[in-house]
């Protein structure tokens, strides 16, 4: 997919919900960090971000409930 296709893609999944944007940039962290040799790799951050977007997509399907915002509760 292009650069182009890419973003307006992630503009319009915006539109429907704002988490989509999110989800881009995650996946756009993941694949940059997945870029980097395999000496400078942190698997802590690959782990923290797959997990961060199973949350986030669960989330926008209804099979969790929303976070909280910090300093809400």
């Amino acid at each position: 997919m292009s650069a182009g296709s890419a973003g307006w893609r992630a503009h319009v999944d915006a539109a429907l919900d704002p988490r989509f944007e999110r989800a881009f940039a995650i996946l756009d962290a993941l694949h940059a960090e997945r870029q980097r040799p395999r000496a400078e790799q942190r698997a802590s951050r690959v782990l923290w971000l797959r997990r961060e977007l199973d949350y986030l997509l669960a989330e926008i399907d209804g099979l969790r409930a929303p976070r909280v915002p910090r300093g809400t509760r």
